[in-house]
């Protein structure tokens, strides 16, 4: 209280800032709390929305794998596939009477054939020489039954092995036209002929190979490169950053039968740091079907 116009007195103003300092550490106190819950929540709904973005872009692309390519590496943290851009079914005889149907002839290693049925020709498919540019990725392949049999490239020889892998399932597409729907392949570079035919003379074409690689505290994808006997660990090309703060990942794949598709199972943990200093920490699992009819 003033006195005779001469102000406040020491214990006057140390009251009042005591009592000033009460009602702002309360009044703190009350808006900090959901403050704090407001800033937690966005931290965590931002990292469940990358880590959900990061596996739909897997299933999207899992769904379009060639039957029995996909491949786990032995920790779980990468997974490759080859990537279809078309399937159909090549004519296995002729049709009598009619020489226009062309069928394919498995025993040569250059040869065309007409498809069965309507086919439409990619718009961006790669034609290539030989199985060259297509084992080099710089090209399409053509894949004729692929099991995935041997798992290992070096456990049977050269040229009886249904693993695109291993490169003796598929060729190069030379040509293809959609007005006639034939076309035509080489693997003539490979030197040996196909292994076997498709029991339902089904073929697909694949466009590129892919990987998905967990690294540090990054998930990647790469794509466009050569295919290889065994998994590299990252493939020799720029990858393409999928999720950042990664901070666990596991990948499985349960191969098909003849009764169910196989699986594969994804789980991504997205972790980040707080402003109190708190890993916030949130995990995604996922579950893709993905064929493995051939």
């Amino acid at each position: 209280m003033a006195r005779g116009g001469l102000g406040f007195t020491l214990v006057e103003l140390v009251a009042v800032l005591t009592l000033s300092s009460i009602l702002g550490l309360v009044v703190w106190r009350n808006l900090s709390l959901p403050m704090r819950a407001f800033v937690d929540v966005k931290q965590r709904t931002a990292m469940v929305a990358t880590a959900r973005l990061a596996l739909a872009r897997m299933r999207r692309e899992l769904t379009l794998a060639l039957p029995n390519s996909v491949r786990v590496s032995s920790d779980g943290l990468a997974l490759e596939m080859l990537k279809t851009s078309a399937s159909g079914r090549y004519r296995a005889d002729v049709v009598p009477g009619d020489a226009t149907s062309d069928s394919l002839n498995l025993s040569v290693t250059s040869d065309s054939f007409q498809t069965l049925g309507a086919w439409t020709i990619p718009t961006s498919v790669r034609t290539s020489a030989d199985v060259t540019a297509c084992l080099a990725g710089s090209a399409d392949c053509l894949v004729i039954y692929n099991t995935g049999n041997p798992s290992s490239c070096a456990a049977q020889p050269a040229g009886t092995r249904t693993n695109a892998w291993c490169g003796d399932n598929l060729a190069g597409i030379v040509s293809a036209v959609s007005a006639t729907g034939v076309i035509s392949v080489n693997r003539a570079a490979a030197g040996t002929v196909w292994p076997t035919g498709s029991p339902e003379q089904r073929f697909f074409v694949v466009d590129t190979a892919v990987s998905f690689v967990c690294s540090g505290t990054s998930l990647s994808r790469y794509s466009g490169y050569a295919l290889a006997n065994t998994q590299p660990i990252p493939p020799s090309v720029s990858g393409n950053l999928l999720a950042t703060g990664v901070a666990a990942c596991a990948f499985s794949y349960q191969t098909g039968s003849a009764t169910r598709a196989g699986l594969v199972n994804l789980s991504l943990t997205l972790s980040l740091t707080n402003p109190d200093g708190v890993a916030e920490k949130v995990t995604l699992f996922d579950q893709v079907h993905v064929p493995n009819s051939p």
